[in-house]
């Protein structure tokens, strides 16, 4: 509820059209002035991460040793990096958009795609980053503008199967509410 909370004031303030109506869609200086939505889907994106594997284009060795034959499936894991202490801090496990901005500047934080490796790193980087992120701004910032989404069942009940992209037990769910007038 707290980030939410912040991300529809943000939303108000930035693009008060969205809440009212007048505006379908946020333009692009409109995202680009939306700090906490963006660290805030970042942050979710970083602790609910796809997968990425590559196949071994030579024969190597890796550091410790072990031999990874051409052509053999890499995996990486996404899971145990976004939840490195090392690297996110002592609350690497906890969702927290906050991480994500500069204290000093209220700007977001510039963060290497080698500890953010959602959509890959380096020269295989996922060229469609900028669109995916623009597009998923886009539809985040009208829907909690317009509606609220509210679990059915308690969120901190929700279990998870065992599986590569951490899917939902079971069913998920959610209550779908109009805002009355689209207020904030």
């Amino acid at each position: 509820p707290r980030v939410l909370t912040k991300i529809r004031e943000e939303v108000h303030r930035v693009a008060p059209g969205l809440s009212t109506g007048e505006l379908d869609t946020p333009t692009l200086e409109h995202l680009q002035q939306m700090t906490y939505l963006e660290a805030a889907l970042k942050e979710s994106l970083r602790l609910n991460a796809l997968v990425v594997y590559r196949l071994a284009n030579r024969d190597t060795t890796m550091y410790d040793g072990t031999f990874v034959p051409k052509g053999a499936r890499v995996v990486f894991s996404m899971y145990g990096s976004a939840r490195q202490p090392t690297v996110w801090g002592s609350d690497a496990a906890e969702y927290k958009p906050e991480r994500w901005i500069d204290e000093k500047t209220g700007k977001l934080k510039t963060i290497s795609s080698y500890q953010f490796t959602t959509f890959s790193a380096g020269p295989r980087q996922c060229i469609g980053m900028r669109l995916a992120m623009m597009e998923m701004m886009t539809v985040l910032s009208v829907v909690f503008s317009r509606f609220d989404l509210v679990t059915v069942d308690n969120a901190f009940d929700i279990t998870y199967d065992f599986s590569l992209v951490l899917p939902v037990k079971g069913p998920l769910d959610v209550r779908v509410r109009s805002l009355a007038a689209h207020v904030v």
